[in-house]
């Protein structure tokens, strides 16, 4: 069936790079009547995972089942599932409560830059569409509020009450005195 049975497996979902050992846990009340299966993600085919290998180890302890890949490779993603014996020759499935192995690779400094140009592109864009989302509508609204102006003459609404302050022009301004102050004629600034 597609249920979990009486095991947990942990962990439920690994992402490690090349090279690195990996350890699954499968808890079971009957670790000897219990074995590991792999299964590809985008295939049928499942593997029987029964002994230990120059690869990787299966060791039973009382309660759980400790599977060791010693060192990942990129051949090993895939879902790995703690089920009871002999599924192969019963031509059955293993459960849908694996854990999955995903194999993440070292990036060169060409990957990374070219993910980067892409993403200066992907900014860059965003904010030109912001831009236009933006601005387009202001004028619009600007459009219109200037047309309900000079077709009907009247202030609109939202501008009534609204006044011009008079303020100073360059013109108003008075020109600067050189006014020599007190204490520079002899007079000192403490001195009433």
């Amino acid at each position: 069936g597609s249920e979990c049975p009486m095991v947990q497996q942990h962990p439920r979902y690994v992402a490690a790079k090349k090279n690195v050992p990996v350890h699954f846990i499968c808890y079971t009340h009957e670790p000897h009547s219990m074995q590991w299966y792999k299964t590809a993600e985008d295939s049928d085919d499942l593997y029987v995972l029964d002994r230990n290998t120059s690869h990787y180890s299966i060791e039973r302890k009382d309660n759980f089942i400790n599977f060791t890949i010693f060192r990942i490779t990129y051949e090993d993603n895939g879902i790995y599932v703690c089920d009871r014996k002999n599924l192969t020759a019963e031509k059955k499935r293993p459960h849908l409560c694996g854990t999955e192995l995903r194999v993440m690779g070292h990036s060169n400094i060409q990957q990374i830059q070219s993910r980067n140009t892409l993403k200066d592109a992907i900014i860059i864009i965003q904010s030109i569409l912001l831009v236009i989302f933006i601005s387009v509508p202001m004028l619009l609204f600007l459009d219109k509020v200037s047309d309900s102006i000079s077709s009907s003459g009247d202030v609109p609404s939202f501008a009534t009450g609204l006044e011009v302050e008079q303020m100073a022009t360059y013109e108003d301004i008075t020109p600067f005195r050189d006014v020599k102050a007190k204490w520079t004629v002899g007079e000192h600034p403490g001195e009433e």
